[in-house]
């Protein structure tokens, strides 16, 4: 009878299980698809209006008697083309002073607009921050124990947390972190206000921290200047011996 109930309990827990993991691929598929189709679908309507901008190149390669197909896919690599350049003038400009009072005032303009205002804000601060190549934005590389027990997560020190916060939740030594999503930071991340006590230092910069969440994970460091968080890392930065941890974890699962 009692063996009976403990294969019930394993096969209840084994069924959970799998949930999870199922539960835990979608999220990762979809967050990993969102920014790319969003990506996409931006470029794909850029090079739709290209090709309407570009309608007189089209009448003329008709009267120029090139087949239909051909007209296509000529029309199609000059928007291309276009495109590109269009891109890298923009670049180029947006870092003269001149081109940065113009983004500035066209940044204005668009924070203006209700609804869409307060979204543009929030990408193009987060673009900047990942954008800025001294990475003064985040002070420091962190390691948190999240999202469950064993498991830890990279975060990014952002500012010491607001008063407001560190007096309601009775913590003077809290810290905000960043814990951005792999592979695009720009598109997610958690904003979390974490007590000291429960933030580990990591022996890496900002920029090898952020080159891990963007490859997620593949490339910690150049290739001979760095190496990746091993178990025993973990165990070190985290005062807890994580393959028990884990144990005690499937263990108090089978008793329930």
């Amino acid at each position: 009878m009692e063996d009976e109930r403990f294969g019930r309990q394993q096969m209840q827990a084994a069924g959970e299980s799998a949930v999870d993991r199922l539960r835990e691929a979608v999220l990762t598929g979809i967050a990993v698809m969102v920014p790319l189709l969003i990506t996409f679908y931006v470029l794909l309507t850029a090079v739709d209006l290209l090709m309407g901008v570009l309608d007189p190149l089209a009448r003329f390669l008709q009267q120029a008697g090139i087949a239909p197909d051909q007209q296509k896919f000529i029309i199609q690599v000059a928007a291309i083309v276009s495109l590109t350049i269009l891109t890298l003038g923009i670049g180029f400009a947006a870092s003269l002073p001149a081109g940065d009072k113009v983004i500035s005032y066209f940044d204005q303009i668009i924070e203006r607009i209700p609804g869409i205002g307060a979204i543009y804000t929030s990408f193009r601060q987060m673009s900047d921050v990942m954008l800025e190549s001294d990475a003064n934005n985040f002070r420091e590389v962190k390691l948190v124990e999240y999202p469950h027990e064993g498991s830890y997560t990279l975060g990014f020190e952002t500012t010491r947390t607001p008063e407001p916060v560190r007096e309601a939740a009775g913590d003077d030594t809290m810290r905000t972190l960043f814990l951005p999503l792999a592979p695009n930071p720009v598109m997610g991340g958690f904003l979390a206000h974490i007590p000291e006590e429960r933030i580990m230092d990591v022996d890496m910069t900002v920029e090898e921290g952020m080159r891990t969440v963007i490859t997620t994970g593949v490339a910690v460091a150049e290739p001979g200047q760095g190496e990746g968080l091993s178990r025993e890392k973990l165990e070190q930065l985290g005062g807890v011996d994580v393959a028990n941890a884990l144990d005690e974890r499937d263990r108090k699962d089978r008793e329930q």
